[in-house]
């Protein structure tokens, strides 16, 4: 069986807050699930909240929503995962990041985490 560990890491205004490895996994396996809402399979991706609202990307590259009922949805659903955290504060830039690390057993045997799947010519969801 494939063993991927999520490395998550929260910013919040440029400072790094250090999350427990639950903490990382549990964040990441939310980030990615909304990936997978979208119609996309990534285990890299990085959500921003700032004065410009809700950003995604997966592998660098931002996916754009087109319905304000998803950007909400997104935007409420991160907020609520990172409200019982100390020292995030929604006024602030907040970016999370998670990527996946394959065991070393898994990589041995020509087994990684998935590629991101572009759907639609124009990155667009939601």
């Amino acid at each position: 069986m494939e063993t991927v560990k999520l490395k998550t890491v929260l910013h919040v205004n440029n400072s790094s807050l250090q999350l427990n490895d639950f903490t990382q996994v549990y964040i990441g396996n939310a980030l990615r699930a909304i990936a997978k809402s979208l119609g996309m399979d990534s285990d890299n991706v990085t959500v921003h909240i700032g004065t410009e609202g809700l950003q995604i990307y997966l592998a660098d590259e931002e996916i754009a929503l087109r319905k304000d009922f998803a950007r909400q949805l997104i935007e409420n659903t991160i907020k609520g995962m990172l409200s019982p955290l100390k020292g995030v504060f929604w006024t602030e830039n907040i970016t999370i990041t998670t990527s996946s690390r394959v065991s070393a057993q898994a990589r041995k045997e020509g087994r990684g985490p998935s590629s991101v799947v572009h759907k639609s010519p124009h990155n667009e969801r939601g």
